[in-house]
Parts: C-alpha cells; structure tokens; sequence
C-alpha cells in the first residue's frame, strides 16, 4: 500500500486490525501523521513498520509515543551496527519497553568512535 489515498482506502475496508506505515518509505513525519490519526480514529493498531538504522527507529518509536494508543514498535532482533550505536535507548529495553527522552529531537548521540570502529571490523 503506497499513499495517504490507498491507506485511506485500506482503512475503511475494515480488512486491518492493525496498519504499519513507514514513515522512512513515503511521506516523512509530517506526510504519515494524517494516515495515523485516521488509522487511531478509526480504532485500528498503528504500530510503525521500520527495519534499518537507529535513527529512522527512534523517529518512528517517538512517532509512536505522540500517537498513543496501543501499538508496538517493530524492531529487528539481528545484529546491527546502524541500530545498537546510532540509537543507545534501544538497548536497554526492559520488560519490552523503552523509554525515550524528554528532551528535544529524537534521543540520537551517535558514538561516531564505536561506529568507525564496527564499519573498520565490517571491512
């Protein structure tokens, strides 16, 4: 499904319990979050579809907690340098849960040594 038009589409056939937009693929931030009031007002699950970096994975998780509601994060369980050291919060999940800063932005200080260093071992 690509667009606000066929998610829109997809939401009112009632066919989906839960929608997974990535907000990386189409539309950036300010393009899914018309999709994701309607998927909430429509009493469906949004829970984001991501598999990359840390960096999209924390804008999708702090997407997530300004949507509310019961959706989950998807996160990939295989090792993955872009993820563990571009985005810390994510490896301290405890009982399933992360929990994301309060300050401004998306929580991102990547350790640009640890980084170097796994891209030299990659190589």
């Amino acid at each position: 499904m690509l667009g606000r038009q066929a998610f829109a589409q997809g939401i009112a056939s009632g066919a989906f319990g839960v929608v997974q937009p990535d907000i990386a693929k189409w539309g950036g931030i300010s393009g899914a979050w018309q999709v994701i009031q309607n998927i909430r007002a429509q009493g469906l699950r949004y829970c984001p579809h991501f598999l990359g970096a840390g960096i999209g994975l924390m804008a999708s998780a702090h997407v997530l907690a300004a949507a509310g509601g019961d959706g989950l994060l998807e996160v990939d369980a295989n090792d993955n340098a872009l993820r563990s050291l571009l985005a810390p919060p994510l490896a301290q999940v405890r009982d399933g849960c992360i929990t994301l800063d309060a300050l401004p932005g998306i929580g991102v200080e990547p350790d640009l040594e640890a980084l170097a260093s796994a891209c030299a071992r990659a190589n």
